[in-house]
């Protein structure tokens, strides 16, 4: 942990940005008339901001918890708790600076966040706009960046996403020669890694997200960096549990492990749509639009997972295929305020050979999601990997 012990003392005076934090591209008209939404958004972007305030309460809960150890106790210790906690804090400082960064440019949609009185990113007030349930949104976005932006990803991107990649080139194999190119859809597509992917080889790809999380963030790692690891994250900072060493915890990633705007050409086609996907898609012009879906971690997010199968039919051409991968954990099971439609795979495939999908493709393969090789702790799941062509 040396490297932090030095770098420690560049974050104390880490100064708050007023003329960034005053910039904002455009403000966006469907904020500005729906006040549901624009009020969603600015808990959104007093959540990235409050990171800091929030983690406080962690490192509060650590002092308090370990001043209750007996003298003799903490003196057998390996661990100096106050080293801990002074890793914690500079921690907390890197990942802080790194949220203000995401959400800076869109602050002035919003004068009741005054920032005028900020000095440092550390005085930053704490904005009650913010949700409980969005606090552990974004620690999953945090992780997020790990699973698609950095090296360590790279062992679960191979086992998500390179299946479904080698797959569709299977399909096309022309796409890099193709003067038309294929239209993809990835709905669900969180930080954008597998979209950026399936544009680099060649296919028009749009990303489809509902969460301004992942759509924030999204925009800055793909929009706005310029060189490879440019910046540092201790996603895991806040796992207090199921480590083998004190230091993996703080687990360093530095991320982009690749520049998009190095490696896309100005043929290449990559979008992003905002918006939940029924909504946006399922309409006349997007039928039979599509020449492929890509389904990864998403069909389960479904409060009726039949739904999404209606949608992914009506706008896939004939001939297109739909490729999926991932477990049936549906989010929304054992929420008594939510719809739930849960069903077996047996189930879905069943409804999909009625709907008119040919399966040309069904194996099981096990996947991991955000996890660190350092957490003893982890979650395997089985996942479904099927292509499916629209008869």
């Amino acid at each position: 942990m040396d490297q932090i012990e030095i770098e420690i003392k560049e974050m104390d005076a880490l100064y708050f940005d007023k003329e960034y934090a005053s910039y904002h591209p455009s403000n966006n008209e469907l904020l500005q008339k729906d006040i549901h939404e624009y009020q969603h958004f600015q808990n959104v972007i007093a959540c990235f901001y409050n990171y800091t305030n929030d983690m406080k309460v962690e490192l509060q809960r650590i002092k308090t918890h370990f001043e209750t150890l007996k003298p003799e106790q903490r003196n057998k210790l390996l661990m100096n708790y106050q080293e801990r906690i002074k890793k914690l804090d500079y921690c907390i400082k890197k990942n802080a600076h790194f949220c203000f960064l995401i959400v800076a440019a869109y602050v002035d949609m919003f004068p009741e966040m005054d920032l005028s009185q900020v000095t440092y990113i550390s005085e930053l007030p704490y904005f009650p706009h913010a949700q409980h349930g969005d606090i552990s949104k974004l620690r999953i976005t945090l992780k997020q960046f790990y699973r698609d932006w950095s090296i360590q990803g790279q062992v679960e991107r191979d086992q998500s996403y390179k299946p479904i990649i080698d797959c569709l080139q299977q399909y096309y194999p022309d796409a890099k020669t193709q003067d038309k190119k294929y239209q993809v859809l990835l709905p669900g597509a969180g930080l954008g890694r597998l979209v950026f992917e399936l544009a680099s080889r060649g296919f028009a790809a749009q990303g489809n997200e509902f969460s301004y999380f992942m759509l924030l963030s999204s925009h800055f790692i793909i929009n706005l960096t310029q060189k490879k690891n440019q910046y540092e994250l201790y996603p895991f900072a806040n796992n207090f549990c199921n480590r083998l060493s004190e230091n993996d915890q703080f687990e360093l990633v530095q991320i982009p492990d690749v520049v998009p705007a190095e490696v896309l050409t100005e043929n290449d086609q990559m979008s992003f749509v905002a918006g939940e996907f029924i909504t946006v898609y399922h309409q006349e012009k997007y039928f039979n639009f599509w020449d492929s879906i890509i389904t990864c971690f998403f069909i389960d997010t479904a409060n009726n997972v039949l739904d999404y199968i209606d949608t992914i039919y009506e706008i896939l051409k004939p001939k297109g295929c739909w490729i999926n991968f991932g477990p049936l954990e549906y989010h929304f099971a054992n929420q008594f305020s939510e719809t739930s439609i849960e069903l077996s795979f047996e189930d879905l495939k069943h409804y999909m050979k009625q709907k008119g999908f040919e399966i040309q493709l069904e194996q099981m393969k096990e996947s991991t999601y955000n996890h660190s090789k350092l957490d003893q702790k982890y979650l395997m799941y089985n996942c479904i990997f099927f292509m499916a062509v629209k008869k």
